[in-house]
């Protein structure tokens, strides 16, 4: 996150960071090793660029999957990743569950941090799903 920060700015960083912390589930190395020249650090980290120059564009459409994200996780889902588009759903919904919580209890300060967060995550996947789209592996036909 420090990295996408640094170089792409404080807003776009952090949404590229808070994407990075969604698709890093138990289904991160399958999605991984599916990409064209996945490469993983010899202590198994994988190896994630900001950018991904050069890569083949796949068999879904970036622009559906975006827009799909009107619904958290949808987009990520249709791109081929459900269990990063089921992770993003049950992180925004709870923290939007959180915030009208707060909300009605009338505790302002508690309501806008997880207000902050329900949309950080938000914004986070329709770039999520707009990535897992462009970079997902080509359809066999």
């Amino acid at each position: 996150m420090v990295s996408a920060i640094l170089e792409k700015g404080t807003l776009p960083g952090l949404i590229i960071g808070t994407d990075r912390i969604v698709r890093c589930n138990s289904a991160a190395r399958h999605y991984h090793l599916q990409l064209p020249h996945a490469r993983i650090q010899f202590d198994g980290r994988l190896v994630d660029p900001l950018e991904w120059v050069g890569e083949p564009m796949p068999g879904k459409s970036p622009l559906l999957a975006t827009s799909l994200s009107i619904i958290p996780g949808l987009g990520r889902t249709y791109a081929g990743h459900p269990v990063d588009g089921l992770f993003n759903f049950i992180l925004v919904a709870g923290f939007g569950y959180n915030t009208y919580n707060h909300n009605q209890a009338g505790n302002p300060i508690m309501t806008g941090i997880n207000a902050s967060f329900m949309t950080l995550f938000w914004l986070a996947d329709f770039y999520g799903a707009y990535r897992t789209a462009k970079m997902a592996p080509p359809r066999n036909s």
